[in-house]
């Protein structure tokens, strides 16, 4: 999150990445550091979500929170998770099951409502669809929001620290 994490670096969970690993930033500058985590969950797995796994996101938000990053929550699948939206992805936001998927993820995480983004994948289609390209650009457009957004308040910061000095 801060930066520090060297280009395409190889997770290990048994050895830990530190200040000596090669390819380590001491130093990150802005263009190195994460400027908005999405989570992507799938809306048919959220009530059977493993606590380990819940616990971890946790303790990924709680950090990206205390750096000010901002984060959306990208449920996907959501024409397998509710055969009305399945019949019709215009009935998403008519869907009491998605809805109430959407609220449980953000009770589950601790996110407001406003920072959960439901999408279709394409899977097995041949042919673009309207509906489901509307609903992945609205989340992309989201993301580039909560991104610039994070931009001016790292603009405003450091605009205050030079007012101070």
């Amino acid at each position: 999150l801060k930066g520090h994490m060297p280009d395409r670096h190889q997770f290990n969970s048994a050895a830990p990445l530190d200040s000596e690993a090669h390819g380590y930033r001491k130093s990150p500058e802005l263009k190195d550091k994460i400027h908005c985590v999405v989570y992507v969950l799938d809306a048919c797995k959220i009530s059977i979500l493993p606590t380990k796994m819940e616990e971890k996101l946790k303790a990924i938000r709680n950090k990206a929170n205390l750096l000010g990053i901002p984060q959306l929550i990208l449920l996907t699948k959501i024409d397998e998770a509710c055969p009305l939206v399945e019949e019709d992805l215009m009935n998403i936001y008519r869907s009491i099951y998605i809805k109430e998927t959407m609220q449980k993820i953000c009770s589950q995480l601790g996110v407001p409502l406003s920072c959960v983004a439901p999408v279709k994948n394409y899977t097995e289609e041949w042919e673009l669809d309207l509906n489901c390209d509307i609903l992945l650009l609205s989340a992309v457009n989201q993301m580039l929001r909560f991104a610039d957004n994070y931009f001016d308040d790292i603009s405003d910061k450091l605009g205050n620290l030079q007012t101070k000095e």
